[in-house]
């Protein structure tokens, strides 16, 4: 029989990065923001929640979140 090693899953576990926990909620929040603004029509929350978007995907791409989904 084939030895597969150790498949506990403690060391399968993915490590998480505060940093990438932080995008996602910066990201979250620009959703819901964006969310409200086109329920409620307002173009003031509608370049609130943008602005709160792209600050969220520069985050993205500094923190290299996607290197944490290994």
């Amino acid at each position: 029989m084939a030895d597969l090693g150790n498949t506990s899953k403690a060391d399968t576990a993915q490590k998480h990065a505060v940093q990438s926990w932080l995008t996602v909620l910066v990201l979250i929040v620009s959703s819901i923001v964006l969310g409200v603004a086109f329920v409620a029509q307002s173009i003031l929350l509608g370049v609130v929640g943008a602005v709160i978007g792209v600050v969220g995907v520069i985050m993205l791409v500094v923190y290299k979140v996607m290197d944490d989904a290994h």
